[in-house]
């Protein structure tokens, strides 16, 4: 998935199922929920820092406010959902609308660990987290690629988080020409157990 190769142009042809699949989820209705919104996800299958981004913005948030962690329920992800759980107020269950109608009755911000390709909810704020290495790979969809949506979808996005030790101004570049307006951040996380 790092680069296109031999194997990544077989599988491309499937590539349009992931496309179609993409395109038929932005057709759905986008629900407003009282409560304000912050989604961090991510372009690319795999870790990104997405679950460590989501725990420091609750850190700084919920100083003043009253915030709570939408974790979609996967039976394979029970470490993320424990993690959560030790940082905040967590609700996790298999639809992330039922979860956020939860939370609009007791919380003032839903801060999801995941679910931007999740395009029937209106979020007011899109985070988006970058492996600063690994990019976007071969830039191709599932199968061929790593990314599970098209790298052009950062258009609709607010900020970017380049995770990772290598700063890398070439994918910074390739980011801006894709949304001028993105605010771009690079992190560092360093382990502390």
């Amino acid at each position: 998935w790092k680069k296109k190769n031999l194997i990544s142009f077989v599988l491309y042809p499937l590539t349009i199922f992931t496309f179609i699949f993409n395109f038929l989820k932005k057709l759905n209705y986008k629900k407003n929920f009282k409560i304000k919104t912050i989604c961090v996800g991510n372009l690319n299958a795999g870790g990104t820092g997405k679950t460590s981004l989501s725990i420091e913005l609750n850190k700084l948030l919920s100083k003043k406010f009253k915030t709570v962690f939408i974790k979609k329920k996967y039976s394979d992800q029970k470490d993320e959902f424990n993690l959560l759980k030790k940082r905040g107020k967590i609700i996790s269950m298999i639809d992330r609308i039922n979860s956020l109608k939860i939370a609009e009755k007791k919380f003032d911000i839903a801060i999801l660990d995941d679910g931007l390709q999740q395009k029937n909810i209106k979020y007011n704020l899109k985070i988006v987290c970058v492996n600063s290495s690994e990019g976007f790979g071969n830039n191709f969809l599932l199968p061929a690629g790593p990314l599970r949506e098209n790298s052009s979808e950062l258009k609709n996005y607010d900020i970017a988080f380049l995770n990772g030790f290598k700063k890398n101004q070439k994918l910074k570049n390739k980011i801006k020409k894709i949304n001028n307006s993105l605010k771009i951040f690079d992190a560092i996380y360093e382990p502390t157990n």
